[in-house]
Formats: C-alpha cells, structure tokens, sequence
C-alpha cells in the first residue's frame, strides 16, 4: 500500500509540471499510463526512503497511514520526479532536507507518530528495563547481625 497517491502530488505542484517532468513523448496527459505509472515508481521509491527510517521503530509498511508519513511521501516523490530535470529547484531541496530531518527524528525516537493513530506495533520495546545482575552475598544476612 502506498503513503500517497498521485493526486496528492496535484497538491504539492501543479498537474501540468508534473506532468512535464515524467513526459517522454507526445500527447501524454495526467490520466495516461505512462504518466501515471512515472507518477507511482517516484512515490514507491519515496515510499522505501520512508521504510527505511521508520522502519528503526516501528513495523513497515505504515497502515493505516499517518497523515505526517503521507504528506512527507508526498513531498519526496515530487523531489524524486524534479531529479529527473537538469537541477532541482533550491526550496524543493531544503524541503527534502526537512523531511529527511523529520524521518531522522522519527528514527531517533525525537518525534511520535503515535503507535494508537497508526495502527503500528512498535518494533522495539516501549518500556526501557533496566536488569541488575549481582554476585551472590559474601557475607549473609545472619552473620552481618553479628556486628
């Protein structure tokens, strides 16, 4: 299951930019399957980026989805689809740089999506331990009751 669909992409750039970007012929609209299938390999790739650090904490594939992980999907797929271009625009870089912090701190465990909202079993333990192991007693408790 994908995070974004490509009508979320619509959202993030226009429908005739995207369709520009992933053009390799003529007379290709937003519905043609080339253009949609362009459109789905750019939002997978982006989908695995994603796996690939929230993959640390919780259980991947994501569902359902968090509306933070599909906007961040989103937003990297138009990335991937503007690579495709001679250069990418400086405010897609620093967004994509945003969202690669974001998933860095979802890692790190800085930032919750919230195991309740997303329906994910959290892949580490959710209550850190702490286990002592000792030698046994030199001295037992009667004889230290001697002193």
């Amino acid at each position: 299951m994908a995070y974004a669909v490509p009508d979320d992409l619509k959202l993030l750039c226009a429908e005739r930019e995207l369709v520009q970007m992933v053009k390799d012929g003529a007379g290709q609209g937003w519905d043609h399957a080339h253009v949609q299938a362009a459109l789905a390999e750019a939002i997978d790739h982006a989908d695995g980026e994603i796996d690939a650090y929230v993959g640390v904490r919780m259980d991947v594939p994501l569902d359902p989805v968090p509306r933070l992980i599909a906007n961040i999907s989103a937003k990297i797929a138009v990335y991937n689809l503007m690579r495709r271009r001679a250069s990418v625009p400086d405010h897609w870089q620093s967004e994509y740089r945003r969202c690669l912090e974001i998933l860095k701190s979802i890692a790190q465990g800085k930032l919750a999506l919230g195991a309740a909202e997303s329906g994910a079993a959290l892949a580490a333990p959710t209550a850190q331990k702490a286990v002592v192991v000792t030698a046994d007693r030199m001295f037992p408790r009667e004889r230290m009751e001697k002193f």
